[in-house]
């Protein structure tokens, strides 16, 4: 739903409670607590904190991989600014199947895959044996 912000607590001038009004994907709100929230995608459609900016749509996913707890800065950016880094987002999107090359060779060693840890186990769609969970008592006699 949203990304809480930690750091200095911002003010509120007038208080934080206000008529509900929309929100967009990036917005910016400030509850009581001063404690800032990026909104994502699943937020809700309104809210009744004041809010204070967007991200750009064309940062947005950029920022939502931001590990926790790293460091970063917000920069005010134009209408106009802003339209251009979104269309060079698209552009980059739309120049994807051009960059896409197809593989000439490719070893897969399933022990390799297994070993990994990948997704905590490597299955088969058509072996039920590998993607089956076990009961309690059968993870207990296998360890």
């Amino acid at each position: 739903m949203g990304y809480r912000l930690e750091g200095p607590a911002v003010k509120h001038l007038y208080g934080h409670n206000i008529v509900s009004d929309g929100t967009v994907n990036g917005s910016i709100q400030v509850p009581g607590n001063g404690a800032p929230i990026v909104l994502m995608p699943d937020r809700g459609t309104s809210g009744g904190y004041p809010k204070i900016a967007t991200v750009i749509s064309a940062d947005l996913g950029r920022f939502a991989q931001i590990p926790a707890g790293k460091g970063f800065r917000f920069k005010a950016v134009g209408m106009a600014e802003a339209q251009t880094e979104v269309r060079k987002f698209w552009e980059l999107l739309r120049s994807l199947p051009d960059r896409l090359r197809s593989i000439e060779n490719f070893d897969l060693n399933i022990e390799a895959l297994r070993s990994a840890n990948v997704a905590g186990a490597a299955v088969s769609a058509v072996d039920a044996e590998t993607w089956q969970i076990p009961s309690p008592a059968e993870a207990l006699a296998q360890d």
